[in-house]
């Protein structure tokens, strides 16, 4: 499998262990460049799904313990907003594949954490910023960081890119 993506360029560990995992799969990556983060790359596959290849182990162990209990409470969707599954795994490769999800979504649990106590995360305290960047769909989002934070998980990075309604 050959990853071009119009002269953008990836480190070359992150394009093998993509191609390990879809070598290993048998997945092809639909045409198109993939989504950048600071975490991780992700790619959309021929297969309606999407694969996440992080640059540390400390962020896809973070991420893969929020999608843990997100399976472990059954969760697929909340308060309307679709939740991406995770399909596949490989923890050497620090791969995902996650389904993929239309709007209303959230999405990039990267940042979250996941803890049976509240850790120093106050809604209250960030609401501002969060209100200044949603709009009148505030209370909607709120909702949604509300009933994740219900489950055990305190999700803090919430910007239209990571959540949308529309």
């Amino acid at each position: 499998m050959e990853v071009c993506c119009d002269m953008l360029e990836f480190p070359d560990e992150i394009v093998e262990r993509l191609e390990k995992y879809c070598h290993h799969q048998g997945i092809a990556i639909a045409p198109g460049p993939p989504g950048i983060g600071l975490e991780a790359m992700v790619w959309i596959t021929e297969m309606d799904s999407v694969i996440k290849v992080h640059r540390l182990a400390t962020t896809f162990d973070a991420e893969f313990a929020v999608y843990q209990k997100l399976a472990e409470t059954n969760t697929h969707r909340l308060k309307g907003f679709a939740i991406p599954q995770l399909l596949h795994y490989d923890t050497e490769l620090l791969v995902m594949e996650l389904s993929f999800v239309r709007p209303p979504y959230i999405l990039d649990f990267g940042a979250a954490s996941v803890s049976p106590r509240p850790p120093d995360f106050d809604l209250d305290r960030i609401e501002t910023e969060f209100q200044r960047q949603f709009g009148r769909e505030w209370p909607e989002v709120r909702r949604l960081l509300e009933a994740l934070m219900q489950i055990g998980i305190y999700y803090s990075d919430a910007h239209d890119k990571n959540i949308r309604l529309r």
